[in-house]
């Protein structure tokens, strides 16, 4: 830290890269000379320099016209001293931060079993070792390795002696000429072996420019170092991971930038050293970017049952083609769609034994965390190649998840099939459809691109129909003018239609990108960033069930969401919600946070074995946190349920003998939706259970009374917009008409913009048809706190 104000000053000029002629004239007295200022300059960079190879860090290039061209310190060359410096102090490799040891493994070619080769040589040396380190030093690389360069990275010179000038040869000083000549210095322009000559002899340096309107597109983490030791985080390094989330190839650096809300600077530094190690490609062509032909319809997604729609939002920079004020939007043909997943989904494809194809895959998916869409063909395809393999125990388990991952993808990506709607002259609508892979991709063909086929002339925007009757569809009809007069006709899905016309509407398959995305990942941005995000690059966002408790759900005003519909949601309520709305359930013991229980009450008492959840999901020796619960023997019940209300509230089931198999384990059933198949019966979906016959005649039985009390063919389908009055289910009519109209026709977000889990104000059970509260004031060890009883009673009023 600088003492005086003038060393101050010399500081903030010396990072503003200021030359001698710009500095102040009270700085320009203080330092004397032009030789003081260069000598001051150079003592910062060196101690830089030596705090950076402290810590390991990255090497700095955005300070390359300096740490290269005067300094003469090149990547290879600190790599080698970094390497040096942890096995000088006999670090292990993981100490290393990622991005440095990938960096290094790039130009010197010392991965981890390299180092660990070296380290074993070195100890080898016994006392040697001991009191030499320099013999590490004399196993490191001379030169760097081949690393590949792309045509657009400019080569730059440093800063050459008389002597070294004197050793170039004719072809090697003309290059040099060229390069001092020339206004553009790309790579592709000159001889790669001569530059690669003079790049293993430390005499040019490249630069890799980033503009803020470049656009980039981020690839496979192919080199990827992953260690988990490491003390030191660059800031470049913690920005790329922001960056490999939020990147887009239709955005450009400064948006985002404007994205993050990051410095645009470090921005460009971070996406230039992404392009150094190939994890990112810059778009140099703007085609490639904006591969789909633009057309003008309006994206409307439809409800099946009410026909209620609501518009997509496709405000994705790079898309917009035509300003507001020059009539309609012009958009991709193209829904955007992201796919949701935990750190399950990379753990099933880093299994090497299944596929060693699949390790690329999920070393980027978890580290970067996302795979976009140009990874999605070939992950499919290495997924593919599990089929027909045999697998035992939990690489069978393993299997199975990876095989419905690529069905998942592929029907994403397939969009349904094509739908043709056509209009006779009575004005009736003849919807043809062909059956659809499943109950997902039913959903998502109804998003689709509408394309008006010979469309009549017509001197008015409004279809009169005689005979009244409506076409209700997610068509929406746009003319641009062409070959027709009048009016534009714009519908947003209900069109009046003249009974005498005869109109042929054909609902064309739109196409679809996907991208995973990790929440985990997700969840480490800011909410308006992550907000920001999910209006920019998507339309659609479908998530994995079960999710994190830690993982942020789309707000209102984000895209469609395919998910849990609020935070509650994920959490026990939830069941309950079920269990009571269904009015049957596994008996269900709900247990307040803070309580000490003395024994256990009766219906839990002597159980053979019981599932436990913690309320917030919060872990306590091993229990809590899971989706599908705990199971625990019934004589350990009563301390581990002690153990976690200490931490959270509790949800207990309670089990028998007769509920668990011969292993003493629970058996779950998958059950397909939509639950009756395309015969409408409901014991050919669970046909395929394997179960016995007896057993089979019960799940149907259980599923049939199911049915009756939800509509299990859209279960898990949510709505991210409200309905309008008319279609109000009894019973659940919007606001009074006494309550503010700034509130009329909003949705009631109480829950879902908060995170905060709401834990059960007193003990409840479920007793297989009804919820009731539950009573243990004799099996407490001790009161409860006035202060723990108001405030979970208040929590649990907002839930009412």
């Amino acid at each position: 830290m600088a003492a005086t104000v003038e060393e101050q000053m010399v500081v903030k000029a010396i990072r503003e890269e200021c030359p001698w002629e710009s500095l102040p004239k009270r700085l320009q007295s203080t330092l004397h000379t032009k030789e003081e200022w260069h000598r001051r300059e150079g003592e910062y960079y060196e101690e830089m320099m030596k705090y950076l190879r402290r810590n390991l860090a990255l090497y700095p290039y955005h300070l390359a016209d300096y740490i290269c061209r005067v300094s003469r310190i090149s990547p290879f060359r600190y790599y080698c001293d970094i390497l040096f410096e942890a096995m000088k102090n006999e670090q292990p490799y993981d100490s290393i931060p990622n991005f440095t040891a990938a960096d290094a493994l790039r130009l010197t070619g010392v991965g981890r079993n390299e180092f660990i080769d070296i380290m074993n040589k070195c100890r080898s040396k016994k006392l040697m070792w001991k009191l030499n380190k320099s013999i590490a030093k004399e196993l490191l690389p001379t030169q760097p390795v081949d690393f590949p360069i792309d045509p657009w990275w400019g080569v730059c010179l440093v800063n050459f002696t008389i002597e070294e000038f004197k050793k170039l040869s004719e072809e090697e000083t003309a290059t040099i000429d060229k390069i001092c000549k020339e206004e553009a210095n790309s790579y592709v322009l000159f001889d790669p072996k001569v530059i690669d000559g003079l790049y293993k002899r430390g005499l040019v340096y490249f630069d890799v420019p980033v503009y803020p309107d470049d656009r980039f597109k981020v690839s496979r983490l192919e080199g990827f170092v992953s260690n988990k030791d490491q003390s030191y985080e660059d800031p470049i390094e913690e920005l790329l991971y922001a960056v490999f989330v939020v990147s887009s190839a239709n955005a450009t650096v400064a948006e985002l930038a404007a994205t993050l809300l990051a410095d645009l600077y470090q921005l460009q530094a971070a996406a230039s050293f992404a392009c150094r190690l190939g994890w990112a490609v810059k778009l140099m062509d703007a085609d490639s970017v904006l591969e789909d032909a633009p057309t003008f319809p309006s994206n409307i997604l439809s409800d099946d049952e009410e026909g209620s729609n609501a518009s997509i939002n496709s405000e994705k920079s790079g898309q917009q083609l035509l300003s507001v004020d020059a009539g309609p939007r012009k958009i991709s043909g193209t829904a955007h769609v992201a796919l949701v997943v935990d750190a399950n989904v990379t753990s099933y494809l880093m299994m090497g034994s299944l596929s060693p194809g699949l390790k690329s895959h999920a070393v980027t998916l978890y580290e970067a965390g996302k795979l976009g869409d140009s990874c999605i063909a070939e992950l499919c395809s290495d997924l593919a190649s599990l089929e027909g393999k045999k697998f035992e125990g939990v690489l069978e388990e393993f299997a199975n998840h990876a095989f419905s991952l690529r069905c998942f993808l592929e029907c994403l990506q397939s969009g349904g099939v094509s739908t043709n709607v056509n209009i006779d002259k009575a004005g009736e609508a003849k919807l043809t459809t062909s059956s659809l892979q499943d109950n997902v991709t039913a959903h998502l063909t109804k998003i689709n691109i509408e394309d008006t086929a010979e469309m009549p002339q017509q001197k008015h925007s409004d279809l009169n129909s005689s005979d009244g009757k409506m076409l209700t569809s997610s068509a929406t009809l746009l003319e641009s003018g062409e070959g027709m007069e009048g009016n534009d006709v714009e519908g947003s899905g209900t069109t009046e239609l003249d009974g005498s016309t005869d109109i042929n509407v054909v609902k064309t398959k739109r196409k679809y990108r996907v991208d995973i995305l990790r929440c985990e990942s997700l969840a480490s941005l800011p909410p308006a960033t992550l907000e920001r995000l999910f209006l920019r690059d998507y339309d659609i966002i479908v998530s994995m069930v079960p999710l994190p408790s830690s993982s942020v759900l789309p707000g209102p005003s984000g895209p469609i969401h395919f998910g849990p519909p609020s935070y509650s949601s994920m959490t026990p309520w939830m069941k309950l919600v079920l269990y009571t709305a269904g009015d049957c359930g596994p008996l269900s013991a709900v247990f307040m946070k803070g309580q000490r229980i003395r024994l256990l009450p009766k219906p839990l008492a002597g159980c053979e074995k019981a599932l436990i959840w913690s309320w917030d999901s919060s872990v306590v020796g091993g229990l809590g946190g899971k989706f599908e619960g705990n199971l625990v023997k019934g004589n350990l019940l009563l301390h581990c349920l002690n153990s976690m209300l200490k931490q959270s509230a509790v949800m207990v089931q309670p089990l028998s003998v007769n509920d668990l198999n011969a292993s003493g384990n629970l058996v779950t059933v998958d059950i397909p939706l939509p639950l009756k198949s395309d015969d409408h019966s409901i014991a050919s979906v669970i046909a395929q259970t394997n179960l016995p016959q007896e057993q089979v005649l019960n799940l149907a039985s259980v599923l049939k009374d199911l049915s009756s009390k939800f509509e299990l063919s859209t279960l898990g389908y949510l709505r991210s917009y409200a309905l309008p009055p008319e279609h109000d289910e009894a019973g659940t009519k919007s606001l009074s008409e006494e309550q503010s109209s700034a509130h009329d026709g909003k949705p009631d977000t109480e829950d879902a913009d908060s995170k905060d889990v709401v834990l059960p104000g007193v003990n409840l059970i479920f007793d297989g048809a009804e919820l009731h509260p539950f009573d243990i004031s004799a099996c407490l060890q001790a009161r409860q706190p006035i202060w723990l009883i108001a405030e979970a009673s208040a929590a649990s009023s907002t839930m009412i």
